[in-house]
């Protein structure tokens, strides 16, 4: 982006977009520091005149929790990683540092954090705001973080002040999953573990020995460090396993082949599909995959943790995604429901990955179960690489994720939703299925916009 000659501190910009293209919006500021006190400026700014503002970060979100009439890009902020302590793990970085640098940065000093998600261009204060979560339930991706730092107002006089919240404050389940609502988070600590290698691959699996029952999830669970099905669609009773397993890798830079599948699938879906929907001749292709796979067509690779976990990272898909969590007791029952719902309704154009997550204590997590050791998660998924600029297309995919939404309600399914991805969450279901009484004290209404303010009741 390019600063033009408009009032110091900030400067208009076409359209802002996420990275499936699913909100786009133009907003009337986007303040553009370049340094921690013109950060601070600008905050000071809106905060005078009684406005809010969010802070663009990867734009991984296909939500609306970044759309806001004031934005802050921060691109132009300088970066910083230091490793403080190399022996005990100990590092502090940029807060709006993209979680691949970081990680590259730590593998060079052989430290590596214990999880990630799927794709590694977040911030890390994306990561951290939206609480994204890895396909395991052996570790979270916050479990080495020591403490965050960030800028909020310093009441009464405006000003802005640096916060650090340590783990173990009483504060601390409020930061992870702060909906980016508290602050800018400007500095991260981590206590970070030895350089891990795995070994991952992709493989074809009778879907009902996966997700039959508790136990069977219990299982996949013992057998892989990592893992994720692919529920394809129709009814076919294979699942294609996504699965890593921590093993010494030879190569310390060992990375993933490019998936010729993936290439295919996008063409057939170009050609065959409705939108982001299947039809009887797209299923026909998925069908013949199915029958034609061979082990050896399917990636594998074994790598380091930053190549091999965010196995997303390399995809050329551009995908609209709502990522619900279930109790693993329920998972029978809610795909059920989904199949007669998909069955009723059309099936998306692309696979249901179905994964599990350990469960954290973080106020506003999706993945906080009150008890649960760990959830179910459905990523729901819609390809927009062909609807990215059709708000027909794109309503109809809303219209079929809401009524899905409401037919697990009808049936009595309990489910919660990941924030940065599509929901239909209200004040009330927030109230009751989230800890917003404890996190409301921490929101500062300058970092609220419409879409948060229409889920917080704030």
């Amino acid at each position: 982006m390019v600063e033009t000659a408009v009032p110091a501190g900030y400067y208009q910009s076409p359209a802002i977009h996420d990275w499936a293209y699913v909100v786009s919006f133009t907003p009337a500021k986007i303040y553009s520091p370049k340094s921690l006190h013109q950060l601070s400026q600008a905050l000071h700014e809106v905060w005078q005149a009684g406005g809010t503002v969010r802070i663009l970060g990867g734009q991984h979100s296909c939500s609306q929790i970044f759309e806001n009439t004031a934005v802050i890009d921060i691109s132009h902020l300088p970066l910083d990683f230091a490793v403080t302590d190399a022996a005990a793990g100990k590092v502090e970085a940029s807060g709006w540092m993209h979680a691949h640098d970081f990680t590259a940065r730590a593998a060079q000093a052989g430290l590596c954090l214990t999880a990630l998600g799927g794709t590694d261009a977040q911030t890390l204060g994306g990561l951290i705001s939206t609480n994204t979560a890895g396909a395991t339930i052996r570790a979270t991706v916050y479990e080495t973080v020591d403490w965050v730092e960030y800028l909020a107002p310093h009441h009464p006089s405006g000003t802005f002040a640096v916060r650090r919240v340590a783990r173990g404050d009483p504060e601390f389940d409020a930061v992870i999953c702060s909906l980016g609502a508290i602050g800018f988070i400007t500095r991260v600590a981590f206590t970070l573990v030895p350089n891990r290698t795995y070994k991952a691959g992709f493989s074809l699996k009778p879907i009902a020995e996966i997700l039959a029952s508790p136990q069977t999830i219990q299982a996949t669970c013992d057998m892989y460090d990592f893992w994720r099905v692919e529920w394809l669609p129709g009814a076919n009773p294979q699942g294609y396993l996504w699965s890593a397993v921590e093993q010494a890798a030879p190569d310390p830079d060992g990375d993933y082949p490019v998936d010729q599948e993936e290439a295919q699938l996008l063409v057939a879906i170009q050609q065959c599909g409705d939108g982001a929907f299947m039809t009887p001749t797209l299923q026909g292709i998925y069908d013949t995959m199915v029958a034609q796979f061979k082990p050896g067509d399917a990636p594998q690779a074994t790598g380091p943790m930053r190549n091999m976990i965010p196995v997303d990272r390399l995809s050329a898909m551009l995908v609209l995604m709502a990522e619900w969590s279930f109790d693993p007791a329920d998972v029978p029952a809610a795909m059920a429901v989904c199949k007669t719902y998909f069955d009723a309704n059309l099936w998306p154009n692309l696979a249901t990955e179905i994964e599990a997550t350990k469960c954290d204590p973080h106020h506003m997590s999706p993945w906080n179960w009150g008890g649960l050791p760990y959830i179910v998660k459905f990523n729901f998924q819609y390809l927009t690489n062909y609807i990215a600029n059709d708000p027909v297309q794109m309503k109809r995919v809303f219209d079929h994720l809401h009524g899905l939404w409401n037919a697990l309600d009808h049936a009595g399914v309990p489910f919660k939703a990941h924030w940065g991805k599509v929901n239909f969450l209200t004040p009330e279901r927030v109230a009751r299925d989230y800890g917003i009484a404890a996190f409301r004290p921490f929101i500062l209404p300058m970092f609220v916009n419409d879409y948060l303010r229409h889920r917080l009741g704030h």
